[in-house]
């Protein structure tokens, strides 16, 4: 059974409670604020934030990085794209320097017709070198690789609270 006392308890508080004007408005300020926290509150708080703030930065970090990266990557491969074919035409020429020499060697009968031989085909392949090198030189400077960001240091953790000795 539920006491008497009880029922008229519930009953007076919910007629002051669903009656409008039953209560009057404070119109005093209060001297302290209702929702005071404490310095480990405050603490949690403020770590929070930070680590928001740290999370943000560091994905801002990340994906200029990443962008940096792709842009760099697709330079170094218009490069390499471009440099193929002057490869290929510095190897053809030292394949005919090379071919040219292995043909004329058969017919050499002295020392000084084969230095001259050698001498002709160290210098066509010095020039198709020099000529390689030019025109990599003409293209311009290789892209620079982005270095990976330096991201800021972590905010540390708030220290417990001190528990006290009841």
């Amino acid at each position: 059974m539920i006491p008497f006392k009880k029922v008229a308890a519930v009953t007076v508080l919910a007629l002051a409670l669903g009656t409008p004007g039953a209560m009057a408005a404070d119109t005093t300020t209060p001297s302290a604020p209702l929702n005071t926290l404490t310095a480990r509150e405050q603490a949690v708080i403020d770590f929070q934030n930070s680590i928001a703030a740290y999370t943000t930065a560091v994905r801002a970090l990340n994906d200029k990085y990443r962008a940096d990266m792709a842009a760099y990557q697709a330079a170094h491969i218009a490069r390499q794209t471009a440099i193929r074919p002057l490869a290929d035409a510095r190897q053809a020429a030292v394949t005919a320097a090379n071919t040219a020499f292995t043909t004329a060697l058969t017919s050499v009968t002295t020392q000084e017709q084969r230095d001259a031989l050698v001498k002709t085909r160290n210098d066509a392949i010095a020039a198709a070198q020099a000529t390689f090198k030019a025109a990599v030189d003409a293209l311009g400077a290789a892209p620079v690789k982005p270095t990976k960001p330096t991201l800021p240091t972590k905010p540390a953790k708030p220290a417990k609270a001190a528990k006290s000795g009841n």
